[in-house]
């Protein structure tokens, strides 16, 4: 009898007791055993006779099988506090911005040992079942079953804490407006999520074991500035996207603490398809501007004599901030890209010579009418879950090229800088943005690719590449996600980037974004070495 009808044999006894993966397993162990045996089968069996041998292969078997089962991951207890990322209850042009801001509170949690289940809000019954602690983020358009969910999950002594923005329904079942602005400072943020997780679930956190950490990871973060030296003629720029700066209806304010911190560069974001915080005849004025007046003369107002050159930061194929009325708008006009399967999205057509010839106007109409250092452009580039025509770079390079010229005659000397994806040339296909080929034609003074990563060695990979070619490397300011959506970064990895995009032989960084966290937690250690004053 051969081996593979001894396995057969052996096998077939024990499937009247093993039963589903148990079975297969054993099967599967039991005919690896045979095969392994095989070439030796003629002279065990006659040592050992077919029934000893027999014996063996079940013996090997059950061995594997017990070895396997041992190796087989268990599964994890449910933690008993979760953080709910809305998915179906927000509008679907937010679920990709509320999905982040979600797995970036689950991320603060666990950085400080506090583990918490992030889920979808589909079934939310089944999501919060043992739950003590749910944090809500984001929940602005709840249907009535979830809202009922909810009310069923608070009845039963569960503590709910919405974070950032929700609902009414959701305000009355919880007591209390949502905490939190997007804007506070990760400090602030951690602080609250930690307090919650002590008051709601008692063991979850240790308070006493955080506080030494922070002051460990403090003084390890001052000695870390003073160790560092500064690079004379860097650029240290900063991203401020509200256009309102720090302290809105303060800019001499903001522009005091950029000079204190070694900042040389600002962008701030001024306008888009659909606003502008100026004086614009081209683009509708924003609510800000109705509010606190025109944002960018108060801004280059506030800047003259500090050394901090202003740059006019402009979004361009993204209508985020327009009002509804200039949604539909843009919608009529056929600017608006629909998504690959059919939903239409906030992104805007690049190849629509109409809305190309709208931001290029908008454009040379701020250049020519404030004393601008740069323009600075964002979203100079398709959606990237949008289908694209043939030659969808070229309709991106050809805008660029547009703003270049109009942006010479305008204001000569201007600076012409990009924010742009990180991985090329991956990008080109994905979005149409062929940024090294601006550099090389001189359509922009500086790339500034957007690195927002949290692991040093793909931050290291980035830069390397980016950098690869020396000349090009002179005309990229490295973008750091300190506070980015997609990376949260203390004050130790920010040094370590600046440090390694030097070592890429960069023009300097741009650091995103100006808040409350790098204010607090980020310049004191900067000042203290990479950005203090040659």
């Amino acid at each position: 009898m051969s081996s593979i009808n001894d396995s057969t044999m052996s096998y077939s006894l024990l499937t009247q007791r093993h039963r589903g993966t148990e079975n297969r397993c054993f099967s599967g162990s039991l005919s690896l055993c045979a095969s392994v045996l095989k070439p030796l089968r003629s002279r065990i069996k006659f040592k050992l006779g077919v029934r000893k041998w027999k014996f063996l292969l079940m013996s090997l078997g059950l061995v594997s099988v017990a070895f396997g089962a041992a190796s087989r991951p268990r599964p994890q207890p449910r933690s008993r506090i979760v953080v709910v990322k809305a998915v179906t209850a927000v509008p679907a042009a937010e679920r990709a911005y509320a999905a982040s801001l979600a797995e970036g509170t689950a991320g603060f949690l666990a950085r400080n040992g506090v583990k918490a289940d992030l889920v979808a809000d589909g079934a939310l019954d089944a999501a919060l079942a043992g739950r003590d602690l749910a944090f809500l983020v984001t929940c602005t358009k709840p249907s009535a079953a979830q809202v009922a969910a909810l009310a069923r999950f608070r009845g039963r002594g569960g503590v709910i804490r919405p974070l950032y923005s929700a609902a009414p329904q959701v305000v009355s079942i919880v007591g209390a407006k949502p905490a939190l602005k997007v804007r506070d400072a990760e400090s602030v943020k951690e602080r609250y999520l930690l307090n919650q997780v002590g008051a709601a679930v008692p063991g979850a956190w240790n308070r006493s074991a955080w506080e030494r950490k922070q002051k460990v990871m403090l003084a390890a973060a001052s000695t870390l500035g003073r160790a560092q030296h500064p690079r004379a003629g860097e650029i240290h720029a900063v991203w401020e996207h509200t256009g309102l700066g720090l302290y809105p209806g303060d800019w001499p304010r903001t522009f005091r603490v950029l000079r204190a911190n070694g900042i040389t560069d600002l962008f701030v974001n001024v306008s888009g398809a659909g606003f502008a915080h100026y004086a614009s005849d081209v683009l509708p004025r924003s609510k800000e501007y109705a509010r606190h007046g025109d944002q960018l003369a108060a801004c280059l107002k506030a800047a003259r004599g500090t050394g901090v050159r202003v740059h006019a930061w402009v979004i361009c194929f993204n209508a985020t901030r327009a009002d509804p009325a200039y949604l539909l708008s843009f919608q009529k006009q056929g600017w608006r890209l629909k998504s690959k399967q059919g939903s239409l999205t906030e992104y805007l057509d690049p190849s629509n010579p109409d809305l190309r010839w709208r931001m290029i106007k908008s454009i040379d109409e701020l250049a020519r009418a404030y004393p601008v250092a740069g323009v600075h452009l964002d979203f100079v580039r398709w959606y990237e879950g949008a289908p694209k025509p043939p030659g969808a770079a070229r309709h991106v390079t050809t805008f660029v090229e547009s703003v270049r010229k109009r942006l010479r005659a305008a204001r000569p000397g201007a600076w012409l800088t990009a924010a742009v994806l990180a991985d090329h040339p991956s990008c080109v296909t994905s979005v149409g943005q062929d940024w090294p080929a601006w550099i090389d034609a001189g359509l922009v003074d500086y790339a500034v690719p957007m690195n927002y990563v949290e692991k040093r060695a793909r931050y290291a990979a980035l830069v390397a590449r980016q950098g690869s070619v020396k000349t090009r490397a002179r005309h990229i300011i490295g973008g750091i996600g300190v506070t980015a959506n997609e990376s949260k970064l203390s004050a130790a990895q920010v040094v370590d980037q600046v440090n390694l995009t030097r070592q890429a032989g960069f023009a300097g960084v741009a650091l995103f974004d100006l808040d409350d966290t790098l204010v607090e937690s980020i310049f004191p250690v900067l000042r203290l070495g990479l950005f203090r004053s040659p």
